[in-house]
């Protein structure tokens, strides 16, 4: 009986996703409240140490890197300073990650 309960206690941690993630909360959402939150307001444009993001799609930036379109902020989470040499924004390990970009992008979009 305890090998029966061992074994299914084991079969379902390994059926759980690798990080664990409020229902309601995206996965790019979850790397932009670890990171990006502390200097960024997400649902207002309220600056804090940095911009407000809210309907950041589509706006001029306040780091005059153009608009922000997809590409744009593709380029900027990568290597903030490869489009600005003097930003204040940092080079993040997670937004090195494609996928991970990505995702955070797609929660911008949503803001």
């Amino acid at each position: 009986m305890m090998r029966i309960s061992l074994l299914a206690l084991i079969m379902t941690a390994f059926a759980m996703p690798l990080y664990a993630q409020a229902a309601d909360e995206l996965p790019g959402e979850k790397i932009f409240n670890s990171r990006c939150k502390v200097c960024h307001n997400a649902m207002t444009n309220q600056r804090k140490i940095g911009p407000g993001l809210q309907e950041v799609f589509g706006r001029e930036s306040e780091s005059g890197i153009g608009m922000l379109t997809e590409e744009r902020l593709h380029q900027w989470l990568e290597n903030p300073k490869a489009l600005k040499p003097k930003t204040r924004m940092p080079k993040y390990g997670p937004m090195q990650d494609p996928i991970k970009r990505q995702a955070v992008i797609d929660y911008l979009k949503t803001l």
